[in-house]
């Protein structure tokens, strides 16, 4: 007979495994990204709080500028809306906010979490590169 102590541990696995199964926010294909921008191509997003849109991912990307004028922060989102991903749907900004005019849902511009309609946020790509020159995406 098992005893209650492996019972247990069993059981904390099967939960565990079984949690994780239905409501995951992984759901924008995985896809090699390797995208690059910079000030001379990409002018508008160098302003504080701008953005662009750039080739690459499953829909296209958007770059953000979270950081200053003298010194942008970069993050980039994938324009696939999270809202049935299997369509692809690209995803555009509109202020402050990123809306999937097929579904209606809305994230924000700011960190790509969910404003109305979408329950995961967008799906995020590191930034890398300083000044002027050059800023590569990729995941």
């Amino acid at each position: 007979m098992l005893s209650r102590g492996i019972c247990y541990s069993i059981l904390f696995v099967l939960l565990f495994f079984y949690s994780c199964g239905g409501s995951s926010c992984n759901v924008v294909p995985n896809v090699i990204v390797n995208s690059s921008f910079s000030k001379a191509t990409h002018n508008d997003a160098f302003g504080v709080g701008g953005y662009a849109y750039v080739e690459g991912g499953v829909a296209g990307l958007i770059v953000y500028n979270m950081g200053t004028l003298n010194q942008p922060k970069f993050i980039a989102y994938d324009r696939c809306s999270t809202v049935n991903p299997e369509k692809r749907n690209r995803v555009v900004v509109k202020g402050a906010l990123i809306v999937d005019e097929v579904s209606g849902a809305k994230w924000l511009l700011q960190d790509g979490s969910p404003a109305d309609v979408a329950e995961c946020p967008l799906k995020p790509y590191y930034v890398s590169g300083s000044g002027e020159l050059r800023y590569y995406i990729q995941n």
